[in-house]
């Protein structure tokens, strides 16, 4: 059996319980506690990125080229302000 669950299952597979084991699992790896509390606000976070993160993951960037000049402190510019 793994952090997360069952052999070889993921947080996302394995719904609510199963990401609260991987959360709590890696947070003792850390030597760290965590409320019910602390876990709440965990696992709402969790639900709010997880989706835009997977389709981040997901998305085919291998061939775009960055923005030259890119400032990190700043927005990304259109193509004409370039």
């Amino acid at each position: 059996m793994t952090a997360a669950g069952q052999a070889g299952e993921t947080p996302d597979e394995g719904g609510a319980s199963t990401t609260k084991t991987f959360v709590r699992t890696g947070l003792e790896l850390l030597e760290l506690e965590a409320g019910d509390d602390e876990l709440a606000v965990i696992e709402a976070v969790d639900a709010l990125y997880r989706p835009l993160t997977e389709s981040l993951i997901g998305a085919e960037l291998d061939g775009v080229e960055p923005e030259p000049g890119t400032d990190m402190s700043r927005p990304p510019r259109a193509l004409e302000q370039r």
